[in-house]
């Protein structure tokens, strides 16, 4: 599968860009969440809002980041099957998919979803998100990096990912050594 994110219109057309929060967007991942329980009622799972969008008082890209943790890892490439039908697969590979709902041909569209696929345990995404919620300080160092990379990387979504890793990963270790 190539990387659609290395081409040079897609990212001239799918910038970075963060807004304010909006309050929206809690219920926007509530419709979704819904619509996934359906798709997949047959198939035990665990469905999260993570991401930016989750977290008030910080901006974000105006998409609803969503994991699904597989509870029985058998059921991997079910999942990712039945989605595909109705979502745009972008990856697939290790153990983890990525799937895209909301990318017009000029431009994002007004509701804009990335779901991620993961097996049972792989879900650090919550852990962060939880960190965040629970110390505002940390989300706010969060938001200035991020509208650091913004600039930086406003054209370049793999740049803009990779420049948040290794606070991400700080933060984790940092955070997992005090429960």
């Amino acid at each position: 599968m190539d990387n659609i994110l290395k081409d040079e219109c897609f990212k001239k057309r799918y910038p970075i860009t963060l807004v304010c929060h909006n309050n929206k967007w809690i219920e926007w991942y509530n419709e979704m969440e819904v619509k996934l329980s359906k798709l997949l009622n047959d198939i035990p799972i665990n469905i999260y809002h993570i991401g930016s969008s989750v977290i008030p008082n910080i901006e974000s890209k105006n998409i609803i980041d969503i994991l699904i943790e597989t509870i029985d890892d058998r059921n991997f490439d079910k999942i990712v099957q039945i989605l595909s039908k109705e979502w745009e697969l972008r990856w697939n590979e290790d153990d983890r998919a990525f799937l895209v709902k909301g990318y017009g041909e000029k431009g994002f569209l007004d509701k804009v979803f990335h779901l991620h696929i993961r097996k049972k345990g792989d879900i650090t995404e919550v852990e962060f998100k939880n960190i965040l919620l629970e110390h505002p300080v940390v989300a706010k160092k969060y938001e200035a990096l991020k509208l650091k990379l913004e600039k930086e990387y406003k054209y370049d979504r793999e740049g803009y990912t990779e420049g948040k890793t290794e606070f991400i990963d700080n933060i984790i270790k940092e955070y997992s050594l005090h429960k």
